[in-house]
């Protein structure tokens, strides 16, 4: 991974899931990790699991700018793809938006 950040947008999304639907969402959204990752000004989409909290899933991405951002979630908005994620979900998703200003 590229540790030059500086000017990216780092989007970080907590998500809480539901009770005995970690497995069903970990295969859902790892077959759909190549796609986020081709998405237009993608540098960087991790999914990282808690350790502590098994229930905890953080998504970490890295993008070119807000604009590349925005645009892509717009398109996982049309697509559908947001209803079907919210459903796994025990409580509303939490995301922390970070710009690198350093090298």
């Amino acid at each position: 991974m590229d540790h030059n950040l500086a000017g990216s947008i780092i989007m970080l999304a907590e998500l809480t899931i539901k009770l005995g639907q970690r497995d069903a969402f970990l295969s859902y959204t790892v077959e759909n990790l190549p796609i986020s990752r081709s998405a237009n000004g993608n540098l960087a989409f991790e999914i990282w699991l808690d350790e502590a909290q098994p229930e905890r899933v953080l998504f970490y991405e890295v993008w070119e700018s807000s604009a590349a951002q925005q645009a892509y979630m717009e398109w996982r908005i049309e697509r559908g793809d947001l209803t079907t994620l919210m459903a796994y979900l025990a409580a509303e998703p939490r995301f922390t938006a970070l710009r690198a200003i350093a090298a």
